[in-house]
């Protein structure tokens, strides 16, 4: 070893914690790096392997009631690649143990072969024998939370009428990544279920013989999606058509696509914020130790080093520190990926999941963190050259503050000698005085937003269930229901008060511009469910018209006056005109509000 090695071997043991802190923040930095872009990697490709895999549809179009033979109209539009009809319903389980059945989504599978679209995954048992219409594949993570699997029986009541099936499989599915019961957002595998059937037996439970309620559609590599929905939609709009829609807004792919992309963003912009800071500590350690240095420095010179030398000799303790950190960082990203690996596997049902390295994670991380750490020795390492032999073996000259301004005669009797020393810092130093200001400000921004963020959740679980849904039990249908209905439920033991609502699918448009949302009704004078303003105060709904939230009325461009075209998805699927009575500040969302008389009128 040359000298210069065997002291920078010296110096880095003497500085060895601060050496350490260092190399750990840039591990940190480096870690986020390689295990968000090892996840991103895990998930897209598992995600577009599945897909392939089991051809998962691109394009999917709800309908009432459809005959079979419109399936072959739409595979012969323009861009499509395959297309296949289905039968859906819903339903209820009835669990032995469980007082409240639990809801379900029954779908059907073609008699005889695979399915064209929408495959499913076989991870336990048989497949359907269509000459058993009693038998079912049932979604394997419904299975597991309740321990119930091939073999055993389970009572559903679909359209109706309540029936025993076998269950002879256990299945999982790309169309089921992420499964949630409808209207919850968070995944509970004990609270929704999803059943196979063969096509006969579904469609002679839902009365679908020869007809089917959901048209799934391949797209060709080069087709026009707009252009896809709107000639299948112009096919099924006499079938009652709910209206088609693709693949980026069917809700399971929705949540995984915005977990990938949540990661992406985290993966460029938490790394940096690590490594910026590790730059500034080893610009503050390798700046002190310069200084404490400058004798050793002017003998290193004056013996011949020149200055490259030993500005190389500094510059290799930073590349020792920044190379430390990331190998470190490197192997915590494996770990870390890992173990996040089976987290993921819980919320989202892939088959399997496993953690893929992405090769320029390694290359980014180990580059950007010794390009940070030189960045931050690079400016150091500037006096070194600038220092002669002479020069440095002489003290520091003193700093330059003849240019600093005096406080006058009459502020020192306001002002005390430590407030004048203070004030005379920040004259002095104004740089680094707004730095340190500036990372306070920091601190303290990244603290209070956390504690914002924690606050905003709590108000939103207070204002929607508390001040907007104050109910304790919501019952739903399956279709709108007569006030006999309300009358039943309120003469049931405990029940204080009832209330109708009805929410109606629905596309809002004026002129080019449209919303896919829904109409909800509300009865007079709601107490359970009401529609508040941003102030909290009930939003008054007049016979003759809609109120739409300023979310909504600014994406419509829409004023007070104006008519709303409302093009129902539901029912005999009306298309009514409705004029625009009150622009109102909602507080959650962006909601369409009528009174449920005039609803049901323009029904």
């Amino acid at each position: 070893m040359s000298p210069l090695d065997i002291k920078l071997t010296r110096d880095l043991w003497r500085v060895k914690g601060q050496a350490i802190a260092i190399g750990m923040v840039i591990a940190v930095g480096v870690m986020m790096l390689v295990m968000m872009t090892g996840l991103v990697n895990s998930l897209t490709q598992t995600k577009v392997a599945y897909y392939e895999r089991y051809r998962l549809a691109d394009v999917y179009a709800p309908v009432v009631r459809a005959p079979d033979y419109l399936i072959s109209e739409i595979a012969r539009l323009p861009g499509v690649a395959r297309a296949e009809g289905r039968v859906t319903g819903s339903a209820l389980i009835n669990m032995p143990d469980i007082a409240v059945p639990i809801q379900a989504s029954a779908l059907s599978l073609p008699d005889r072969g695979e399915a064209a679209l929408n495959a499913i995954y076989l991870t336990d048992g048989r497949a359907l024998n269509e000459d058993r219409p009693d038998e079912i594949v049932l979604l394997e993570s419904f299975a597991a939370a309740h321990g119930i699997g091939p073999g055993d029986t389970l009572s559903a009541t679909m359209n109706g009428a309540r029936r025993s099936f076998e269950i002879v499989g256990l299945a999982q599915s790309p169309e089921f990544l992420y499964v949630t019961a409808p209207g919850e957002l968070v995944p509970d595998d004990a609270r929704f279920g999803v059943i196979w059937m063969s096509r006969s037996a579904m469609s002679a439970a839902y009365g679908m013989s020869g007809a089917f309620s959901e048209a799934l559609i391949g797209l060709d590599r080069a087709a026009s999606e707009p252009e896809v929905l709107n000639r299948v939609d112009a096919i099924l709009d006499a079938y009652g058509g709910l209206g088609a829609f693709g693949l980026s807004d069917q809700f399971s792919d929705q949540l995984v696509t915005q977990e990938i992309t949540g990661l992406q963003s985290s993966a460029a912009t938490v790394p940096p914020v690590f490594l910026a800071v590790a730059a500034f500590l080893l610009y503050i350690v390798i700046g002190r130790m310069v200084q404490s240095e400058r004798e050793e420095i002017g003998l290193m010179k004056a013996f011949g080093y020149t200055d490259f030398e030993v500005s190389w000799h500094y510059l290799k303790m930073v590349l020792a520190i920044a190379l430390g950190g990331a190998v470190a960082g490197s192997l915590f990203g494996i770990a870390a990926g890992r173990a996040l690996i089976s987290v993921y596997l819980i919320y989202f049902k892939f088959p399997f999941l496993v953690f893929t390295l992405d090769p320029s994670s390694f290359a980014i991380g180990f580059a950007v963190s010794v390009a940070a750490a030189s960045v931050g020795g690079v400016l150091v390492l500037r006096k070194v050259f600038a220092l002669t032999p002479a020069d440095a073996m002489r003290p520091p000259a003193p700093e330059d503050y003849s240019r600093a301004g005096e406080f006058s005669a009459w502020s020192k009797q306001f002002l005390d000698q430590p407030s004048r020393m203070v004030l005379r810092r920040l004259q002095r130093q104004p740089g680094r005085m707004i730095g340190a200001v500036v990372g306070l400000a920091c601190g303290m921004g990244l603290s209070a937003a956390m504690i914002s963020v924690f606050a905003s959740f709590e108000s939103t679980i207070d204002v929607t269930f508390s001040q907007i849904d104050r109910s304790d039990v919501t019952v739903s249908f399956t279709h709108p229901l007569s006030d006999k209905t309300i009358f039943e439920l309120a003469r049931i033991n405990g029940v204080e008060h009832v209330e109708p609502v009805r929410g109606v699918p629905a596309i809002l448009r004026n002129g080019r511009l449209s919303h896919k949302g829904a109409l909800t009704g509300l009865g007079d004078d709601p107490r359970l469910f009401r529609a508040l303003d941003a102030n909290g105060k009930a939003i008054g709904l007049r016979e003759e018209g809609i109120v739409l939230s300023t979310a909504l009325a600014e994406k419509l461009k829409l004023a007070a006056g104006d008519d709303l075209i409302v093009e129902v998805r539901s029912g005999a699927q009306p298309e009514i005109v409705v004029p625009v009575v009150e622009i109102a500040d909602s507080l959650l969302g962006a909601p369409s509000y009528m009174p449920l008389q005039a609803l049901n009128a323009a029904m």
